[in-house]
């Protein structure tokens, strides 16, 4: 049996978040550093944030596709991303910038 050393910054992973979105809970995991080229963009497009948003929920969200994203009504698509901003202490500017983006491109 090989053991693998844990590392200095193991303790410092992130924990699962569960919410409550109406009614319905949901287990949250902290997006990595691995990942945030998937979820950073300075000056989005509005499809670009649509993408980032997409990217967003299915890191911290496991076994979610863009189908079900795409479904989901835009008043708990923005609870869910508020959830994950809080969660993984993005800043409020960037986040605000990213959820007008993805509102007004689903007007569109």
């Amino acid at each position: 049996e090989v053991k693998t050393k844990m590392g200095a910054l193991n303790r410092l992973m992130g924990s699962p978040k569960e919410i409550d979105i109406d009614g319905n809970k949901i287990l949250l995991h902290p997006i990595k550093v691995k990942d945030m080229a998937k979820v950073s963009n300075e000056n989005p497009t509005p499809e670009e944030a649509l993408a980032m948003a997409r990217n967003i929920i299915k890191l911290s969200i496991e076994d979610t596709n863009n189908e079900e994203i795409d479904e989901l009504p835009l008043k708990t698509y923005l609870k869910i991303l508020d959830e994950v901003y809080k969660l993984n202490g993005f800043e409020n500017e960037k986040a605000g910038r990213i959820k007008a983006a993805v509102a007004a491109r689903q007007k569109q």
